[in-house]
């Protein structure tokens, strides 16, 4: 009802004798209420109108989320409290939450200090509240959409909860809630939040006993009023000491929730007492549910007669008091308790009782009797819950009739109510895990997936009714999750604070036989667990087990050779050092191999560092007899990182592939739980080191562990030496000099040279220089290369098996494809296979050079120059040259055996190899050149000479494959061995100018060609005859004798001619002819020169010097026409600077200009070519100016981004401001730059706002960026700033954008609304129906082509649309579809016929 009063009365009694059964029923704010009009009265004693109608309720309802007022007070109490957070409990079986932030502002004040790094003064929630606390204060409604339901808030600061006091009204004996502001010597300062209110509360000792932002009840003892404020000393009262005296209090607003008043009962109702207080000024009700005991009723209660009772809170407006008689409240009940005689246990969540007996129908549901004292309630709520669709309430409720019996299952406990609040859901009852409590660490259950949770990357799941929770790092790999998906799992953790446990589907803890930490007395010394690295640092290793146990390993407890090999994520065994209190010291199990040893594996888990491995085998005796097992075998688990798959960098991903979860191999042991693919054929064919069989002069095959700029370590594979090797870069590379420092990674293959041992120290002396490690002949070089060509081979032929489409595929081959598009980063062509989308094709820039790109969907022929198996990848050349010269043969011709100086094209330039391809012949295989002269060659000699798209000339170095190396690297190479084989015929040594190189190469390069071993196959892990399958291989009896001879040799050779040649510098092989060369190559260089003069000198006959002119002729004819074509690419300056005389108002011939001379980083002179071509083309023609400007700021950004902002402004100076910055943030796109990028568009949205190109761009822009939510509020500000006429082309632009990034639902609804609104525009129609066809919702555009059909447009309009229908049938349609839209048009033009007429 609405009141016509014209304000709301304060309290007051209304007509206690009114008929409340013959009165209208209402609710107003949660208490059924009635208008009770007083009967007549003398003129002389009639009040004010305000006062003719009194608001009364006649049923004490309970409060709900619907009667609830938002800033309401009301009181709580204290269920759970945290360090930033209290669960507060509420009236009406409601729960609200209170924040750091929202308990006062001196709290506030300390936390903000503590988060500054001053914690002296802060205590968290838990220290300052305890369970079972009351307090009062503002509840506030937050909605939470996602979830649908409503969250509460409660503010306790002072300054919300008194702001409607006034320190004025503040009389002796107020009760109030403050909090403690300041702590001094006798006591504290109060922050009352009552405007105007100074307090002072005297304690003795209350640094010890309070704490600043503690909130307490206080009573006003003295106070002292002034206009202006009002101070007052108050005492600290007890929650149960609240009392307020009886006096005749006008103002409802000082009797705060939580005070104890005497409540006279008036009246019994349906589902409480109606009564008064304060001296009957005020009326006040009881619920059913806030009597003193549980299982009382209304008529307990004699009737005139007065109780304590407890405010709990007051409703705003009408000022109707709802209290409670239940004084001890208390959270306890919710544990067990004993009492004296019965000795029962009080009932826990999720606890059931079969035999529930009803009490009668209450207030919010059925009341009931559990277990013969306690009470409990099931809501009507979920009665209807279980009932779907139309049902007779009557009907439904029957069965719940007076003294019957149902069983039921306990949800929680309402400590303001004291009842339990139940449900007889079948589902519920039937559910074995419903509480934490029923879950134990070390139990498998089921769970179920509910959704993903991003901030863990891992999933929420449901074990029954109980929230668990997946992280990523124990989440089992190789696995496909999707919501709803059930997973058998270990539990790990039961964090009780939270609500939920954690839990693990990994296969290590699901192992039968593993071994769990549950708890700490289970730490004893000595004993091995299965636990989780969690956090790797510097100096130790955090582990996680079970029950939230953390272990520690220090790295100090570790050798140097294992501490970096661990990572997050890893799941191993762990043995326990000791126990300090609750930390757990670690420390590793005993190796289980041994280094160099070769053990079958299985592959577990694919990780972005590696595989994951197992090795079974059989565990120790000790360990079979407690199992009991006849065959009892063990699981140890390994990592093998992707550097370890294979030698060469560009083939580890394809070997990763090649390996999936399940794989059978074997693996070489390299320490402790590392294990490496590519080292199994080493150790099978070499006899592992150990500290006392090193030698000095041995080569060992080491890798890289930790590299900076001048110092290596390395790990060396000698057993029984557990240090890191220290090799500096001069022992890499002599030279000191280097413009570029050496760049090497983590675990790459170097091998060493042991030049000394030291006994005493135990330690090795190393070097890696090439002439150190290498015999210096190229036929090792073909075969590194042959080796890499074999393991290319086995990744297709393990691909073959395993139905890989790209392994169909070969070098040579002859494919179609169809053109996708140009990729904008790298320009490079990109294409895919016809028949087979997975597979892409690529063609290089440099291939495609300055060719025009065909059109998107086009088809071409191609030849394959190489195959990325890892990322199912083509590299291909379209040219019909390379087409028909390029064979697929993998074999050397008979023709070009040995053969030099045959000319041939770069194509491809790779990590460890250089593709190319031979200019003249008919038909002839791709040529393979080596990047690397070997592994440590770390300056690439083999192909530093060689760039992507040049001419080169080849020498072929292997009899059988087509590897070759440049011409001048083979010459420079080939004297070495000429020299070598001379000195070893005559065996006389030379000495040269500066050093004598002793020739201790040959007998390193005959003892590193030892044969390979036989290898006994395995026998289920065993070789037959050997105990273990994992012993060292031992190499054959020839390779021993081999070994021994070379060790025997004493005689040292020396190198003729070639003074100097180890320590010459390498950039020799781009054809420098080295600085200091013997005195005999001087004298065969003069006497060639002598040689040639003398040639010349001599006279020609007649008929040579005709030839001669002939040929001077025909070369110059030849140079004539190479310059007058214009599709001849430029090559050399003299040629560009031809071009731009030619061309001087062209941007492209000046920018290429650029582009030669920055490939030749000669970048000062490409930026004074640009200066140059600024002043020289003209100035109208300001598109190739402005071309040249972008050039420019591309090259600034580059180069030199300390001069960008300079250069810039120029460019906005003499450049269209807009233009310039479009171009700008395409240039910044290409560098990746994401910051300035997203500045750029901030300025030229607010610059250029009205230019509807502006929107476009920026848009897109953050597309690329990844900011997709950003697009949306892009376009309303576009709208809002743009004139009405480009509103529609600004959407369309915006729709096209939302299509080309894959976001069709967007795009649809744009379209759609303009189409809506502009049905005329036949062009949006159009552009609607073409983009649904290219993103195959076929569907979707046969509606949208429906529903244009339908409307009533111009004839020429019409047509188009009809065309455009019918066109889509047949093409996307059925012959039925067209024949349908073909009569519709009939149908159409008919009518407009009869419209004519």
């Amino acid at each position: 009802m609405v009141s016509n009063e014209k304000s709301f009365p304060r309290g007051g009694i209304a007509n206690l004798q009114a008929n409340a059964e013959n009165s209208p029923s209402n609710i107003v704010f949660g208490a059924s209420q009635r208008k009770i009009k007083k009967g007549p009265k003398p003129k002389e004693k009639q009040i004010d109108g305000e006062h003719s109608d009194q608001l009364q309720a006649f049923s004490a309802e309970t409060l709900t989320y619907d009667t609830l007022r938002d800033r309401m007070l009301v009181m709580g109490v204290v269920k759970a409290a945290d360090a930033t957070s209290l669960q507060i409990a509420l009236p009406g079986r409601m729960t609200a939450r209170a924040l750091v932030a929202d308990i006062s502002d001196a709290y506030a004040r300390v936390a903000q200090s503590y988060m500054a790094g001053d914690g002296s003064e802060y205590h968290d929630l838990t220290v300052l509240f305890s369970v079972g606390q009351i307090v009062y204060g503002r509840a506030i409604k937050t909605e939470i959409p996602e979830r649908n339901r409503m969250s509460l808030l409660l503010s306790l600061k002072p300054a919300e909860v008194n702001s409607s006091l006034h320190h004025a009204s503040i009389k002796k004996g107020f009760i109030f809630t403050g909090a403690i502001e300041e702590i001094q010597e006798h006591g504290c300062v109060i922050e009352t939040g009552i405007e105007g209110l100074q307090a002072f509360v005297p304690i003795a000792d209350a640094a010890q006993q309070h704490h600043i932002g503690q909130l307490i009840f206080l009573k006003v003892k003295q106070i002292q009023h002034s206009s202006a404020k009002s101070t007052c000393q108050c005492v600290r009262l007890d929650q149960d000491k609240l009392k307020i005296k009886s006096q005749n209090e006008t103002n409802l607003d000082y009797i705060l929730p939580g005070s104890i008043v005497k409540f006279k009962v008036i009246k019994h109702l349906k589902n409480g007492l109606e009564g008064s207080i304060m001296n009957e000024s005020f009326r006040g009700y009881v619920n059913e549910h806030h009597l003193a005991e549980a299982l009382h009723t209304p008529p307990d209660y004699e009737l005139n007669e007065e109780y304590l009772a407890r405010v709990l809170y007051v409703m705003p407006l009408t000022k109707l008091v709802y209290l409670t008689l239940n004084l001890d409240i208390n959270v306890t009940t919710e544990k067990t308790a004993m009492e004296d005689d019965e000795q029962q246990e009080l009932l826990k969540k999720g606890s059931i009782v079969e035999k529930a007996r009803v009490l009668r129908h209450g207030t919010g549901g059925i009341v009931l009797l559990l277990n013969h004292k306690h009470k409990g309630l099931i809501s009507y709520g979920s009665i209807k819950s279980n009932h779907k669709g139309n049902y007779d309430q009557d009907v439904v409720l029957a069965k719940y009739s007076s003294k019957s019996k149902h069983k039921v299952r306990v949800l929680g406990y309402d400590v303001i109510e004291s009842l339990y609040y139940c449900t007889d859901d079948a589902n519920i009852l039937n559910e074995k895990l419903y509480t934490l409590e029923d879950l134990q660490a070390g139990d498998i259950v089921q769970a179920r997936i509910v959704k993903p949770e991003s901030k863990i990357g891992g999933y929420n799941v449901k074990i029954g009714k109980v929230n668990g929770i997946i992280e990523q790092l124990h989440l089992a790999p190789n696995m496909r999750y999707e919501v709803g998906q059930r997973l058998r799992c270990r539990v790990l953790d039961i964090c009780l604070d939270r609500k939920i446990c954690y839990l693990s589907n990994r296969n290590e803890y699901l192992n039968k036989s593993v071994k769990l930490l549950t708890s700490l007395q289970s730490a004893q010394p000595g004993s091995l667990f299965t636990g989780t690295v969690v956090k790797c640092e510097s100096s130790y290793v955090l582990v996680k087990f079970c029950s939230g146990i953390k272990g520690v390993l220090h790295k100090q407890r570790l050798n140097e050779l294992i501490e970096s090999t661990f990572f997050a994520g890893q799941t191993t065994k762990f043995r326990i050092a000791g126990r300090n209190n609750d930390q757990v010291l670690l420390t590793l199990p005993e190796e289980k191999f041994q280094l160099g040893e070769i053990c079958p594996i299985e592959v577990t888990n694919a990780l972005d560092a590696g595989l994951e491995i197992k090795i079974t085998y059989a565990s120790d005796e000790q360990d079979a007899s407690m199992t009991g097992d006849e065959n009892p075998t063990e699981e140890f688990v390994g990592l093998m990182p992707v550097r370890f798959l294979s030698d060469y960098v560009d083939l580890q991903d394809a070997q990763k592939r090649t390996h999936p979860v399940g794989t059978h191999t074997e693996a070489a042991c390299i320490m402790q739980n590392i294990f490496s693919l590519r080292d199994v054929p080493y150790f099978s064919e070499n006899l592992t080191k150990d500290w006392h069989t090193v030698q000095v002069g041995d080569v060992l095959r080491a890798h890289v562990k930790h590299a900076s700029e001048q110092v290596l370590e390395l790990l060396v594979p000698v057993r029984n030496y557990n240090k890191l090797v220290k090799l500096h870069v001069k022992m890499l590379c002599p030279q000191t000099a280097r413009e570029v420092p050496i760049m090497l990674v983590p675990d790459q293959l170097l091998f060493v040279k042991v030049l000394s041992k030291e006994l005493e120290t135990k330690t090795l002396t190393v070097s890696a220089k090439l002439s150190d490690v290498w015999s210096g002949q190229l036929t090792e070089t073909a075969n590194l290369v042959e080796s890499y060509l074999n393991e290319v081979s086995q990744i297709r032929n393990k691909l073959k098996m395993l139905n890989a489409p790209i392994a169909k595929h070969s070098m040579g081959d002859k494919v179609d494809v169809i053109f996708k598009g140009i990729d904008p980063t790298t320009n490079n062509w990109v294409y895919h296979l016809d028949g087979s989308k997975n597979i892409t094709a690529l063609i290089i820039a440099s291939l495609a050079g300055t060719a025009t790109a065909p059109q998107v969907g086009s088809k071409q022929q191609a030849v394959i120059l190489w195959i990325d198996y890892a990322n199912d990848m083509l590299l291909v050349s379209n040219k019909k040259m390379d087409i028909e010269h390029i064979s697929s043969s993998q074999e050397l011709p008979q023709n070009l055996i040995a053969k030099s100086g045959m000319k041939a094209k770069v194509l491809l330039k790779l990590d460890s190899i250089v593709v190319c391809s031979l200019k003249k012949g008919a038909s002839n295989p791709l040529i393979f050149c080596p990047v690397r002269l070997h592994p440590n060659d770390v300056d690439s000699s083999a192909s530093a000479c060689l760039r992507q798209g040049d001419f080169c000339n080849l020498a072929f170095i292997h009899e059988k494959l087509p590897i070759a190396v440049p011409e001048t690297v083979w010459k420079l190479w080939k004297g070495v061995k000429r020299a070598a084989a001379v000195d070893a015929e005559e065996e006389t040594p030379v000495k040269s100018k500066k050093v004598k190189i002793e020739a201790k190469i040959a007998s390193k390069s005959n003892a590193q060609k030892l044969k390979k071993a036989e290898i006994k196959p395995l026998d289920n892990g065993k070789q037959k005859g050997v105990q273990l399958f994992f012993e060292d291989k031992i190499p054959a009896k020839a390779n021993v004798l081999k070994c021994n001879a070379v060790n025997d040799t004493a005689t040292k050779l020396r190198l003729p001619g070639i003074s100097s040649f180890w320590e010459t510098d390498l950039g020799a092989l781009n054809g420098k002819r080295p600085e200091d060369t013997s005195s005999d190559e001087d004298d065969n260089n003069a006497a060639a020169e002598a040689e040639a003069n003398s040639s010349k000198k001599k006279r020609l006959s007649a008929k040579e010097k005709a030839k001669a002119e002939v040929k001077e002729e025909q070369r110059l004819r030849e140079i004539e026409e190479r310059n007058a074509d214009p599709n001849q690419r430029p090559e050399t300056i003299d040629q560009f600077e031809r071009l731009v005389l030619a061309e001087p108002n062209s941007s492209k011939s000046w920018i290429q200009y650029m582009s030669f001379l920055l490939s030749n980083t000669e970048v000062d002179k490409a930026r004074e070519i640009a200066r140059r071509a600024i002043k020289t083309i003209a100035f109208r023609e300001t598109k190739e100016l402005r071309n040249i400007w972008t050039a420019l700021i591309n090259l600034e950004l580059s180069y030199n981004s300390s001069n960008f902002d300079d250069v810039l402004k120029e460019a906005l100076s003499h450049n269209d401001p807009l233009e310039t910055y479009l171009n700008l943030v395409e240039v910044l796109k290409s560098h990746n730059l994401r910051e300035r990028l997203v500045s750029t568009l901030n300025l030229i949205t607010r610059k250029f706002r009205t230019e509807p190109q502006v929107w476009r761009v920026t848009a897109d822009a953050y597309f690329w960026l990844g900011m997709a939510d950003r697009v949306q509020p892009t376009l309303q500000r576009a709208l809002s700033v743009l004139p009405k006429n480009q509103h529609i082309n600004c959407i369309v632009a915006f729709a096209k954008l939302y299509a080309q990034n894959d976001d069709n639902a967007m795009a649809q609804t744009l379209l759609d609304d303009i189409v809506t609104s502009y049905p005329k525009r036949i062009d949006i129609w159009v552009l609607y129906v073409d983009m649904l066809i290219k993103s195959e919702l076929i569907e979707s555009a046969r509606n949208v082509l429906e529903r244009a059909v339908l409307q009533k447009l111009q004839p020429d309009k019409m047509l188009v649309i009809y065309k455009k229908y019918l066109d889509f049938e047949m093409k996307h349609g059925t012959e039925a579809n067209a024949a349908r839209v073909k009569q519709l048009a009939e149908q159409y033009v008919q009518s407009q016929n009869k419209t004519l007429k």
